[in-house]
C-alpha cells in the first residue's frame, strides 16, 4: 500500500484528506495536526464521504513517533508553520514526493533553506497553484500561441494577496515566462485583517509586468459586491471568466470574434487532490508548478509587497504577513 501524509488538518488539509476517499487504490494515510479539534473535524469530513477502497488512517498530533517512509506528503499548514512542518517531516520520515500549499513561507530565507533540504532529501516537490489542473484554464495554451497577454482580475473583497499567486502562476504557465516585476503604487496603504486570524490582506490595484511583454492588473475593492471576474486577452484569443457561475465567454478570429458561452468548472480542492495523488503515485509526476519555479514567482511578489508595507503602511515588518 502507498503511504500518504497530510500535515495540517485545517480547512485545506481536511479537504485534501476528504479527496482521498475517491481513490480506488488502498492507502495508508497519516494526518498530522497539533490541534485535536482540527483532527476531529478532518476525521468527520473524511468519514462523511463514501469511498470504494479500504484505506487505513491514523490521526496524530506529532510526527516524532510516526517513522514512515511516505510516497507522498501534502503540507497544508499556514505559511508561518510550513518550513517547520517540512523540516520536521524530513527529520523523522522520508517522502518521495511532496505538495506544498501556498503562500509558501513568511521569510525570504525559508525559500532557499527548504529548497536545499528538498534537493538534499531527493524529494520531488510541487506547489498547489491549481489553475494548471482546471480543465478550462489548463486548456488555454492550445488556444493562445505564446505571445504577450493582457490579464485582468477584479472583484470585491476576494482576498487578493492570498489568491494572486494562482493567477501569476497561470500567466507563467500560459506564456512560459517566469520573470516579472511588480508595481505597488496603486495599492491601499492600510493593510486589513485576513479571513485567517493573524494574517493581513491588501486591497487596491497591483500590476505585474512580465519580461515577454505580458502584463496583468489585479484590482480588489475592500467593500461592495463587485462580482469576481477574470479576463485574458491576446491578439488571437480573449475570454471573460465568471468563476462563481462556472461560465466563460470566448472569442477569436476563428469565429469572427463573436462571443461564445462555454463551461468553466472550477472544481473544489476535495475534487482535485484525488487526480493529483493518482498521477503522482502512478507516474511520479503531476501538472502543478515545480517548487523552484513557484519559489521564484513567490519571491518576486512578496519582496515587492514587503517593501510597500514597510514604506507606506506606517508599520515595519520583518516577514511576509500573508498566507
Amino acid at each position: 500500500m502507498n503511504n500518504i501524509c497530510i500535515i495540517g488538518a485545517g480547512q485545506l488539509g481536511s479537504r485534501h484528506l476528504q479527496a482521498l476517499q475517491a481513490l480506488s487504490i488502498p492507502l495508508n494515510i497519516t494526518v498530522v495536526d497539533p490541534s485535536q479539534a482540527s483532527l476531529q473535524t478532518a476525521r468527520e469530513r473524511f468519514e462523511a464521504v463514501q469511498g470504494s477502497a479500504n484505506h487505513s488512517i491514523e490521526y496524530v498530533q506529532s510526527l516524532e513517533n510516526t517513522a514512515h517512509n511516505f510516497d507522498l506528503a501534502i503540507v497544508a499548514t499556514t505559511s508561518n508553520y510550513r518550513r517547520q512542518a517540512v523540516e520536521s517531516l524530513l527529520q523523522y520520515c522520508t517522502a518521495k514526493f511532496m505538495i506544498l500549499e501556498k503562500i509558501l513561507f513568511q521569510k525570504r530565507e525559508d525559500y532557499e533553506a527548504v529548497g536545499k533540504l528538498l534537493e538534499q532529501k531527493n524529494c520531488k516537490t510541487w506547489v498547489n497553484c491549481s489553475m494548471r489542473t482546471m480543465t478550462f484554464y489548463a486548456d488555454l495554451p492550445s488556444k493562445i500561441s505564446k505571445c504577450p497577454l493582457t490579464y485582468l482580475v477584479t472583484g470585491s473583497n476576494y482576498g487578493m494577496i492570498t489568491n494572486i499567486i494562482h493567477y501569476i502562476d497561470h500567466i507563467a504557465y500560459l506564456t512560459g515566462c517566469y520573470d516579472y516585476e511588480v508595481t505597488t503604487g496603486a495599492l491601499d496603504p492600510k493593510p486589513v485583517a485576513s479571513k485567517r486570524p493573524g494574517f493581513l490582506e491588501l486591497n487596491g490595484t497591483l500590476t505585474a509586468h512580465f519580461k515577454d511583454g505580458s502584463h496583468a492588473t489585479f484590482n480588489c475593492f475592500e467593500d461592495g459586491d463587485v462580482p469576481f471576474l477574470v479576463e485574458i486577452h491576446s491578439k488571437e484569443y480573449r475570454c471573460i471568466v465568471r468563476e462563481n457561475e462556472r461560465k466563460a465567454w470566448e472569442s477569436s478570429p476563428k469565429n469572427g470574434w463573436q462571443w461564445q458561452e462555454v463551461e468553466a468548472v472550477i472544481p473544489f480542492q476535495s475534487q482535485m487532490t484525488a487526480s493529483l495523488t493518482e498521477n503522482i503515485l502512478q507516474t511520479g509526476n503531476c501538472p502543478l508548478v515545480p517548487y523552484e519555479k513557484a519559489a521564484k514567482l513567490h519571491l518576486t511578489l512578496l519582496e515587492a509587497l514587503s517593501e510597500f508595507l514597510n514604506n507606506k503602511s506606517g508599520q515595519k515588518f520583518d516577514l511576509y504577513p500573508f498566507t
